[in-house]
């Protein structure tokens, strides 16, 4: 089994190598000191898994990983930062990263590494649980495309099959005025009829 680093911090990256030396005494082990010196190697000589810094000189290891995503790179991709934004997390993971974890965790990179060897992804429980709450978040922030509450209210009654002067007595609204709502949420939305409206909101729904 081949495990490549890209770390910058030479500390860092010494202390893993020996940690995974320990860990994995077969393994074959490789570095990279920027995205850039990995991306310059054969694509024959990558290795099985690749442990990726996020915040790398030049390229970022999001950067990285979506772009050996976008070369049809097998290999297992882990992202082994100190970042744990949600949207690192989120990003990583949609563009191709088997999994995130923080480097204090790193003494658990032995279960790690067999895990996303037989094909599963890892996130430590701490990640784990920043995913779930990011994930939530967006899909509320789906479910209401970011409308206000009016407009919400507004969008529910078209959805329903209500017509704007029926909306605007429900509301006690002039139809002038819902009019408008309407279409600032065509416009929020983009869409153009109510049946492109419908269609939107019952694909997220």
């Amino acid at each position: 089994m081949r495990i490549g680093i890209v770390e910058n911090d030479s500390d860092f990256r010494d202390n893993l190598l020996l940690t995974l030396k320990k860990l994995l005494p077969a393994a074959r082990l490789q570095w990279w000191q920027s995205a850039e010196g990995l991306l310059r190697e054969p694509e024959t000589s990558l290795p099985d898994v690749l442990l990726l810094d996020v915040m790398l000189p030049g390229m970022t290891g999001i950067d990285l990983t979506r772009e050996l995503s976008r070369r049809s790179y097998t290999g297992k991709i882990v992202i082994l930062t100190n970042m744990n934004s949600d949207s690192l997390i989120l990003e990583a993971i949609e563009n191709g990263a088997v999994g995130y974890v923080l480097k204090s965790d790193r003494r658990e990179l032995k279960s790690i590494i067999e895990t996303v060897i037989a094909g599963g992804a890892i996130l430590t429980p701490t990640i784990a649980l920043r995913v779930m709450t990011a994930l939530k978040a967006r899909r509320q922030e789906s479910a209401d495309f970011g409308l206000s509450d009016r407009l919400q209210q507004v969008l529910e009654y078209m959805v329903a099959g209500k017509t704007i002067p029926q909306v605007a007595k429900v509301l006690r609204l002039s139809p002038s005025t819902v009019h408008g709502y309407v279409k600032d949420i065509y416009k929020k939305l983009n869409v153009h009829n109510r049946a492109e409206l419908v269609g939107k909101v019952r694909k997220f729904g």
